[in-house]
């Protein structure tokens, strides 16, 4: 079974915390005493560093 391509990181424009960055915290709503699992990727505007990002599951995956 083929795996599909991993998506392009969203761009994100705003301030992000960096324990959201590092995945020691969901990025959407800040919860650090969950479950996390990958959520996509992001890249913050200006910068060529992409970002893997986690969800304790309180929004989709990007």
């Amino acid at each position: 079974m083929a795996e599909a391509a991993p998506s392009a990181p969203t761009l994100i424009e705003r301030p992000v915390s960096i324990a959201r960055l590092h995945g020691q915290a969901c990025f959407f709503c800040g919860a650090v005493h969950k479950a996390m699992r990958a959520a996509g990727s992001v890249q913050l505007r200006g910068s060529g560093r992409v970002w893997p990002i986690v969800t304790c599951g309180c929004r989709e995956a990007l």
